[in-house]
């Protein structure tokens, strides 16, 4: 078994790790070593090429209040970081209702019965339920839209996401994802009565002119050029430790084989859940129970070639129909215009979010690829035949899932890697922590500060993302 030796290891090359690489290289470190299981970096922001046709593992939009992580978004591309217009939409009953919630498109397309219900559930739930009390998502989303609106626009597309009841979903969940998003101001912005920004809705973001994964391309393009190494499709099989040092990890790669890796400082990205069961000697057994009682859900990417241009505006539809199993659709054209390989292309993305023993998970690739253009097409999505190709992405642990009672056994398994001297989990999947790609990288660049401090002060990593003020607003973004 050969050994690398460096002073720095980073393991995830998504948008923490390829943060911290960045921050490292920065500041004039070139001892670093990153690695990463997928053969292109950027983790879950990375961009898959199939015949020159660009996907996101589930799409992406560049948006952030931390003013210097928008600055380095545009440092990394330049003029390859353009502005787009937003444009979301539901779709329900087979329609499709704007978001933000538009009044006169709401009453037109769910027809003035229902929007009477939804605007009478909404008054009633303001007058004898507040979000104070909420324990559940389910509790949280009624008290503060409404039972009409919860059951409309809240509850099958969440469910399909996290693949158990929102009544079983922790009400921080909601608070976090859509915190500051109130009906009535919504409204009345819609209407031209308000200019008061609402703080969840976002009308431009940035994107990179081909995928996501270019700005962490880019970024690893020019922390190599400054020393550093890394190392794709490389699994870690072993953490191993002396106390509470982590002393190496054992890692197989495809071309090398197995290699061990020593480093002063390790960072760590992968899955919690995985770290705790790949360390040796093994960790407590409370640890390890309680990191079993974890889990993340999996998503699964159907990518199609459509033949002819101009389906539909949006970036992304949210599927409210409990009659498919898909539950988000991306339109890459939407994104950028240098996606597609071919003009009179439309590159769609049909995405299902899973379980490893789900039936869905269990498809072959074809069978996913014609159950996704069955979907689409049955829903109106897509003309009936015009779908060319498609091919199949498997994502695990993408989203760490907040159920009722999560947070004991988190607290544990947080505790022994706090207790890790030279180990420091970022990002989302290293933290248990649903942070969007903007938070991700920042904990990379702060993790980065920390070990560079000369004067003894660090920053809380699991801060970020604590006061989140913006997201996807009516709809709980599964990115």
């Amino acid at each position: 078994m050969k050994t690398y030796r460096s002073r720095y290891c980073i393991i995830g090359a998504g948008p923490a790790g390829i943060g911290a690489a960045w921050e490292l290289a920065k500041h004039g470190e070139t001892d670093v070593i990153v690695l990463d299981r997928n053969k292109v970096v950027g983790g879950l922001s990375r961009t898959e090429s199939f015949d020159g046709n660009l996907y996101d593992v589930g799409p992406h939009r560049f948006f952030t209040k931390n003013v210097e992580v928008d600055a380095l978004w545009h440092e990394v591309l330049g003029n390859d970081f353009r502005s787009v217009a937003r444009l979301t939409r539901i779709l329900y009953k087979k329609k499709l209702f704007r978001y933000p919630i538009n009044g006169a498109d709401v009453v037109l397309k769910m027809g003035v019965g229902e929007s009477l219900h939804a605007l009478v559930s909404y008054a009633r739930a303001k007058m004898v339920s507040s979000t104070e009390d909420a324990k559940t998502f389910e509790e949280w989303v009624s008290a503060q839209f409404g039972k009409k609106l919860y059951q409309t626009f809240f509850r099958t597309y969440t469910e399909k996401v996290w693949g158990i009841p929102c009544s079983e979903i922790g009400a921080e969940w909601a608070a976090q994802r859509i915190k500051g998003l109130d009906l009535l101001t919504v409204a009345k912005k819609a209407l031209g009565l308000s200019r008061k920004n609402v703080k969840t809705l976002v009308d431009q973001f940035n994107y990179p002119t081909k995928g996501a994964g270019m700005m962490y391309t880019r970024m690893s393009e020019i922390v190599q050029e400054r020393g550093h190494r890394l190392l794709l499709d490389t699994s870690v099989t072993r953490i191993v430790r002396d106390g509470d040092t982590v002393k190496a990890l054992v890692v197989n790669n495809p071309t090398e084989g197995e290699i061990r890796i020593e480093a002063d400082h390790f960072l760590t990205s992968m899955p919690i859940t995985h770290f705790i069961r790949q360390i040796d000697p093994p960790a407590e057994p409370n640890v390890i129970d309680s990191a079993g009682m974890l889990y993340y859900r999996d998503h699964v990417t159907v990518n199609l070639v459509i033949d002819g241009a101009d389906l539909f505006p949006d970036q992304w539809i949210y599927v409210h129909a409990p009659d498919v199993k898909m539950a988000r659709l991306a339109n890459y054209n939407n994104f950028s215009n240098e996606m597609p390989a071919k003009k009179n292309t439309t590159l769609v993305s049909v995405e299902y979010f899973t379980f490893q023993n789900d039936d869905v998970w269990g498809l072959s690739n074809s069978d996913l690829v014609a159950l996704g253009t069955e979907e689409i097409t049955r829903m109106g999505l897509i003309p009936k035949g015009s779908a060319q190709q498609g091919w199949v992405v498997r994502e695990t642990e993408s989203y760490p899932t907040y159920y009722m009672g999560y947070q004991q056994p988190f607290d544990t398994v947080r505790s022994a890697l706090d207790r890790l001297t030279n180990c420091t989990p970022i990002g989302r999947g290293g933290m248990y922590k649903y942070n969007n790609m903007d938070h991700s990288l920042y904990t990379g660049l702060l993790a980065a500060r920390n070990l560079l401090a000369k004067d003894g002060r660090k920053y809380d990593l699991w801060q970020v993302n604590i006061d989140a003020e913006y997201h996807e607003g009516a709809v709980v973004s599964g990115k």
